[in-house]
């Protein structure tokens, strides 16, 4: 089933509402849930809700993503982190191996899932969360460092003209 079919099939957005979103996605070249979430037609937890009941996994709460703990964050190379924009959330001692909890935006992309297998050397379940919720928590131990903007330095007012009508 579609994610749009899915949406209304659980009472989540008509019909009408879905073809606004898949006029929208197409106009802005996005994806379905980005739509959605632009358009602001359906609340984000229960957007987050039902994509985890479509991709059969379970999800995270942003006040969730809060409480992770820097022990957590640390057990994964900060530079793997950055680049796959995931945050671990649990390490399981299952069987000889283990497991790694992740919360990740792609719960169903098995590339980035075997990138963590690889970094790691632990199994790997995912969990689906925000983009921004992932960043914030990642900002917030210092994986992703803050948006740094450099002042600008303005001329005296003496020296500073703004021309009107120079330009078309």
């Amino acid at each position: 089933m579609r994610l749009g079919e899915w949406f209304v099939h659980n009472g989540a957005l008509t019909p009408e509402q879905v073809e606004t979103v898949l006029a929208y996605q197409s106009r802005w070249k996005c994806k379905f849930g980005e739509a959605v979430l632009s358009l602001n037609v359906m609340p984000r937890e229960v957007f987050l809700r039902l994509l985890a009941g479509h991709l059969n996994v379970p999800f995270i709460r942003s006040e969730q993503m809060d409480k992770v703990p820097a022990s957590v964050v640390n057990t994964m190379p900060a530079e793997v982190l950055a680049r796959l924009r995931i945050c671990p959330l649990r390490l399981q001692q299952t069987g000889s191996r283990g497991s790694i909890i992740i919360a990740t935006h792609q719960p169903e992309n098995l590339k980035l899932i075997d990138e963590v297998t690889f970094a790691t050397g632990l199994g790997v379940q995912p969990v689906l969360a925000f983009p921004e919720d992932i960043e914030r928590t990642l900002r917030r131990h210092g994986i992703l460092a803050g948006r740094h903007v450099e002042p600008i330095e303005l001329p005296p007012e003496d020296d500073f003209r703004v021309e009107r009508g120079r330009y078309p």
